[in-house]
C-alpha cells in the first residue's frame, strides 16, 4: 500500500514538474505612435511694396467733368438719343484722366497679418501586448489599457 502511494505521489509531481517548464514568463510591452499636432500662430510680416498714391477726388472730378462734355457733344451729334451714350462715354474718359493726373508711384512698408503653422510630433499611446511562450508555441494578446 505504502508502495501506491508512493507511486502515485511520484506521479502527480512530475506532471506538477512538467507542467511548469511549459509555460514562460509573460512580457507586456507598451506600444505608441507619433501623432502630429498643428498649433496656428499669427506673425506680422512687413515689406517694401510699391503702392500708387493719388486722389480720389480727382477721379470723381474727371468723370464728372468728362460725364457732362460727353452728353454736350453726344446731343450736339444726335438730338434725340446722344446723351447718355455720350455721357457714359465721357465720364469713362474723365474718371481714367483723372487717375492718371494726381497719382504717383512710391514706395511704402506694408505689414500683413499672416497664419503659420507650428508642427510638433508626440508620441501618443497606442496599444499594449502581452507575449509568452507556451510549450513550442509563442502567443501575443493585444490589448488597450484603463
Amino acid at each position: 500500500m505504502k508502495k501506491i502511494y508512493g507511486l502515485i505521489l511520484i506521479m502527480f509531481s512530475m506532471q506538477a514538474m512538467a507542467t511548469m517548464h511549459i509555460w514562460s514568463e509573460a512580457t507586456v510591452h507598451d506600444h505608441f505612435t507619433n501623432s502630429v499636432y498643428l498649433e496656428p500662430y499669427t506673425v506680422e510680416v512687413c515689406s517694401n511694396e510699391q503702392i500708387v498714391v493719388g486722389s480720389q477726388a480727382d477721379v470723381v472730378n474727371g468723370a464728372i467733368w468728362g460725364a457732362i462734355f460727353g452728353a454736350v457733344v453726344g446731343d450736339a451729334i444726335d438730338d434725340e438719343d446722344g446723351r447718355v451714350p455720350g455721357a457714359v462715354i465721357g465720364a469713362l474718359i474723365g474718371a481714367e484722366e483723372g487717375q492718371g493726373q494726381g497719382a504717383t508711384v512710391t514706395t511704402a512698408m506694408v505689414c500683413k497679418q499672416e497664419t503659420r503653422n507650428k508642427r510638433t510630433v508626440r508620441k501618443t499611446y497606442s496599444h499594449s501586448t502581452v507575449g509568452f511562450w507556451i510549450g513550442m508555441e509563442f502567443y501575443e494578446i493585444r490589448f488597450i489599457k484603463k
